[in-house]
């Protein structure tokens, strides 16, 4: 039988160890449940939904200034890439562009806080995903980007 101050020991020690990973505080960020919140028609649909990728995106920005992400997508694949800002008030651009700056959009939206844009590649390969906080009434605006394939 071990004892008691043992015991007592090993059962601070754990509670120590458990607690230890909850020092820090809290993260949640607006933009991308904002830009997942956008998403939620097209990762609901009956028939071929798109899977959204665990993968995102998210910076800071001023007004007007341009953003690129490069990102590979592959031939056969169709994508949506949605994007929001925190700031409801704010408003945002998402196009992809191939290697030698030609638009591929086959489809986008821009809504209230949030945009959205559809690629279809017709080949596999690097793809450049401008966004652009196009107005906000903060000097720096938050913004993420989460993407779905299917």
């Amino acid at each position: 039988m071990r004892h008691p101050s043992s015991v007592f020991r090993s059962l601070l020690a754990a509670l120590l160890f458990a607690l230890a990973g909850t020092s820090s505080p809290a993260f949640t960020d607006d933009a991308r449940s904002f830009a997942i919140e956008a998403a939620l028609p097209w990762l609901d649909l009956k028939s071929n939904p798109f899977n959204l990728r665990e993968t995102w995106w998210s910076q800071d920005a001023k007004v007007k200034q341009v953003k690129i992400i490069r990102h590979q997508l592959f031939q056969r694949n169709e994508y949506w890439f949605w994007v929001a800002c925190e700031n409801l008030k704010a408003k945002i651009s998402v196009h992809v562009y191939d290697e030698e700056g030609k638009l591929v959009d086959a489809e986008a939206f821009e809504k209230n806080n949030s945009a959205g844009v559809r690629v279809v590649p017709k080949k596999s390969g690097s793809y450049l995903i401008r966004v652009v906080v196009e107005s906000s009434p903060q000097k720096v605006t938050h913004w993420s980007m989460v993407y779905g394939f299917r």
